[in-house]
């Protein structure tokens, strides 16, 4: 799966919260180890593809808004998954 349909995709993270309000914590583990392979090449060449810019940035845009329907869990899960994926794109400044 690429790394926008992780996302994005019929079967990614967004779309299970969006129609099923639940977070999916293997597809979240999939973002994440991407974003990790990642983050060194990133760093070196002092950019991020405008692809996964655009998925990161859609993927933290929609989880910092919430959702009325999400369960306190389901909500304190994206909560802690925002951080964790700035702290991520923030150490790339180091």
């Amino acid at each position: 799966m690429s790394f926008s349909n992780m996302i994005v995709g019929e079967n990614g993270l967004l779309a299970e919260l969006r129609f099923y309000n639940t977070f999916n914590e293997r597809t979240f583990a999939e973002i994440i180890n991407y974003v990790g392979e990642h983050l060194t090449e990133w760093r070196s060449n002092s950019f991020i593809p405008v692809s996964d810019a655009v998925s990161i940035f859609n993927l933290i845009n929609e989880l910092s808004g919430g959702n009325r329907f999400w369960n306190e869990e389901v909500t304190r899960r994206v909560e802690d998954a925002v951080l964790e994926l700035q702290e991520m794109i923030n150490s790339l400044e180091e």
